[in-house]
């Protein structure tokens, strides 16, 4: 990309941006690229799409001659490419994650003359906390699912070919990241931090009634528009085919077709069985058809369980710090 394409995007005149950042958080497949489209819609919102530069923190431990985020960040996710951003629209030398990640998305918001900013994406579902530290105005938009309907939708993506989801752990780290961002929530609920909580099964049944809390929460004027998908603009949003029901204008509030295998989703039961026991029966917003009739986690399980999961993320985490320091030149020529 040519720095010096154009001059970098300025707010319009009279706008000033919103103190903190916007996060849009849900786990994988619980719909909340839905939720990012209609609000996306506000003249108000310019939210980015899963540019998941948190990933790539390690990259600002690195001296700041050789934190070269921005070529990484492309390479990976194609984050600039994809918002229409163009690397003079960033300040230079800038060498720290919370300064980057505030350039960017209001240069973002500056194009569209939006005040709110920030990111939907479910990378953030563990990191809750540690944001709210480094954005202390920052609030957040949590998106529940029932846990067997996001996991069906993770087989069905899998179904497309998309290969993320026929990785070793996949299910593993959607459901036992359920509870994790569960904890995050009330950790930022705890601290005062601003949270607004959304189901995907109202916001498909009952659409104009999220989007008129969500955009109270945000404090800016509800819009008709906002209830329907004609219109929003998805260009930002990966081309993968499991991703075709969002580029629709159809907003389905019908269940989808159950392909999980019966013990995949019996393990699912049993976690929303002792999860609703150990919140009173508040969370998660889920409806277990036979209760009585479901086992729920021994301690061996949830100790192997836990212990897997712990391993398929530090997993995670080797390949982050791989990425950041890894050659360019090596990275390229990876597979």
């Amino acid at each position: 990309m040519n720095p010096t394409a154009h001059e970098p995007s300025k707010p319009a005149a009279g706008v000033g941006m919103a103190p903190g950042p916007v996060f849009v958080v849900a786990m994988w497949r619980s719909g909340s690229s839905l939720l990012y489209a209609l609000l996306n819609k506000h003249p108000q919102v310019a939210l980015t799409f899963e540019d998941d530069l948190w990933l790539l923190r390690s990259v600002f431990h690195k001296p700041a001659r050789y934190c070269d985020w921005v070529a990484r960040w492309e390479y990976r996710f194609s984050a600039l490419t994809r918002h229409g951003i163009l690397a003079g629209d960033l300040p230079r030398g800038v060498a720290d994650y919370a300064t980057a990640f505030t350039a960017f998305h209001q240069a973002y918001a500056a194009r569209k003359g939006a005040v709110i900013w920030g990111d939907k994406s479910p990378i953030y579902y563990d990191s809750l906390p540690a944001l709210a530290r480094l954005f202390p105005q920052a609030r957040f938009i949590i998106q529940w699912r029932d846990p067997a309907a996001t996991a069906n939708a993770m087989a069905r993506a899998a179904q497309t070919g998309a290969t993320w989801y026929h990785k070793r752990g996949t299910y593993l780290r959607g459901l036992m990241g359920y509870q994790v961002l569960k904890s995050g929530v009330d950790s930022l609920l705890s601290s005062g931090q601003p949270v607004c909580q959304v189901s995907f099964e109202e916001l498909t049944s009952d659409t104009a009634k999220v989007m008129r809390d969500v955009c109270r929460f945000l404090e800016i004027p509800y819009r008709d528009e906002l209830a329907n998908l004609r219109g929003a603009d998805r260009s930002a949003i990966f081309n993968d085919p499991h991703h075709s029901q969002v580029k629709e204008d159809k907003i389905v509030s019908t269940p989808r077709k159950i392909i999980l295998d019966q013990a995949v989703r019996q393990k699912i039961n049993g976690y929303v069985k002792l999860w609703k026991r150990r919140y009173n029966n508040e969370w998660p917003p889920s409806v277990l058809a036979d209760a009585d009739q479901v086992a729920l986690p021994g301690l061996p399980q949830r100790i192997g369980d836990q212990v897997a999961y712990r391993a398929v993320r530090a997993v995670d985490r080797f390949r982050q710090v791989f990425f950041a320091y890894v050659p360019m030149a090596l990275l390229q020529k990876l597979p």
